[in-house]
């Protein structure tokens, strides 16, 4: 399975601390008795992999009708039915104002390649992407945001835990970019190529196994090591914060 770097959800293959969702999958594949062979790649790069057979799957995908893959029912999360949302975040200082959804249709808005966005961002991509700024690579959250620091997009949109992630770590980032709004959020799935051998069993079995490490004690053992907590004893994480608004 692959995934570019989305802390704290997922990190660098082989690194001390792969993420939550990696360390969870790979639970839930150990109780199958699976291996999970976790490999680090540009989101555009998993995709192109995912055509042409040579990746399997990817973890922490929207359930979206544009993805053909073979999902699972069971998120990746801080529990079973957690969702976060997506954060607006500008640059401190721009002129651009955000009061609706309606405001991203001429933003300059910073964007994952490969990446599926709510309307009315979505409808931007379909219509070729003008006023964008696209970015790729291993760790693009953290790309974003730079974009935005430096003036070269006047606004992005990513999921809170991972944007406060990279803002937790990069003061120098937190202190040019301020959020002022919200969308609602998309949970985020293992999903499998639909060529894959018996996909729909193996993913029915993975929902079984992940939803039983939810109810272990080792959930919270693995929420722990990323300083955060099941969502049934708090709503978020423990540690990063909010983003001042304007």
């Amino acid at each position: 399975l692959g995934c570019n770097e989305w802390q704290p959800y997922v990190g660098a293959a082989g690194a001390p601390e792969e993420g939550f969702a990696v360390d969870l999958t790979r639970e839930a594949l150990r109780r199958m008795g699976w291996k999970l062979d976790f490999r680090t790649r540009p989101w555009a790069r998993c995709l192109e992999e995912m055509r042409r057979g040579t990746l399997d799957g990817v973890l922490c995908a929207y359930r979206v009708p544009e993805r053909r893959w073979v999902f699972g029912r069971v998120p990746l999360g801080l529990g079973p039915e957690w969702s976060d949302e997506f954060v607006i975040l500008r640059r401190r200082g721009s002129a651009w104002r955000y009061r609706s959804p309606e405001d991203l249709k001429s933003a300059r808005l910073a964007l994952v390649s490969g990446y599926v966005y709510p309307e009315p961002i979505a409808g931007r991509l379909r219509a070729g992407g003008s006023g964008l700024a696209l970015v790729t690579g291993d760790d693009p959250t953290t790309r974003l945001l730079e974009l935005v620091a430096m003036g070269r997009a006047e606004a992005t949109v990513e999921q809170r835990l991972p944007l406060e992630a990279v803002l937790s770590s990069r003061p120098d980032l937190r202190s040019k970019v301020e959020e002022v709004g919200t969308l609602p959020g998309w949970r985020v799935y293992v999903a499998l190529r639909p060529d894959y051998p018996n996909a729909e069993a193996v993913m029915r079995e993975l929902d079984r196994r992940l939803l039983e490490v939810y109810r272990s004690a080792e959930f919270g053992r693995i929420l722990g090591r990323y300083g955060l907590r099941p969502a049934a004893s708090a709503p978020g994480p423990t540690a990063g914060g909010h983003v001042p608004a304007p």
